[in-house]
């Protein structure tokens, strides 16, 4: 911890960090565990962040949650224009695909998930949620993301996330040596990896300048994206759907 670090902050900071997706609501023990703080201090940091209105009890089984009011927060958090152009775009692609349309960037420790549409098909990819990161080695998103990075960069992305947390099956090697040919081909496909039955395309989203923004991805059940017919019309209407929402930013930031 540096010099500069308020410690009562970064405490409450770690506090918050314990709720994920995966466990929204938790017992004090388990927040001072994934905390890494005592359990006396923990309780006074729940009991501020309930006061602020962030964090909330339940009476009957004493567990804590988030409140709404984290939403409040994290919709203040600037995207470029990027999610607010992105999701009429994707809208409509979901309604002509059937499928889950993704918006995605690149942030350590993988592909961080910044809108998702559901699409018409009863079966939802629900598990990469907005905020929710996808490992570089799992889905179409991230190894597109990963191909777009120059080379160095890439190694480093993936050295860092293993070191940090490391990644069940996650081949360096392999993984890099796949990146050109999804660079030059311009999309990438995964299937099976985020979950046997599923597969996904990725393709890059870009500035006037052809820089990389993100990526804009669909997934759902295999016969639904990878068919027979299906592979190429869906890809297409992704490349389609790509840029026009570059269009969009385009004319939004062009005076």
């Amino acid at each position: 911890m540096s010099v500069t670090t308020v410690r009562a902050v970064a405490r409450a900071f770690a506090v918050l960090r314990a709720f994920t997706p995966g466990q929204p609501d938790l017992p004090l023990a388990d927040i001072a565990r994934l905390a890494g703080l005592d359990k006396a201090t923990t309780r006074r940091l729940l009991l501020t962040l309930i006061e602020e209105g962030l964090v909330r009890q339940h009476p009957l089984s004493q567990r804590y949650a988030l409140t709404l009011n984290m939403l409040s927060i994290a919709a203040a958090v600037p995207t470029g224009g990027l999610r607010e152009e992105s999701r009429p775009v994707m809208e409509e692609l979901a309604r002509h695909c059937g499928v889950t349309v993704f918006l995605s960037v690149a942030d350590p420790p993988g592909a961080l998930c910044l809108e998702r549409v559901h699409g018409s098909d009863p079966v939802h990819v629900r598990w990469w949620g907005v905020g929710q990161h996808m490992p570089w080695n799992r889905g179409a998103a991230p190894r597109l993301l990963l191909a777009c990075m120059p080379p160095g960069q890439a190694r480093l992305a993936l050295d860092r996330a293993q070191s940090a947390a490391p990644l069940p099956g996650l081949d360096i090697k392999g993984l890099l040596a796949g990146l050109p040919a999804i660079l030059r081909q311009g999309w990438a496909v995964a299937s099976d990896d985020v979950a046997v039955g599923l597969s996904a395309i990725a393709v890059p989203l870009r500035d006037a300048g052809g820089t990389v923004l993100g990526a804009l991805s669909v997934g759902g059940l295999s016969h639904l994206v990878l068919g027979s017919g299906r592979s190429p019309g869906v890809r297409e209407r992704l490349l389609s759907a790509s840029a026009e929402i570059s269009r969009h930013l385009h004319e939004r930031f062009t005076v």
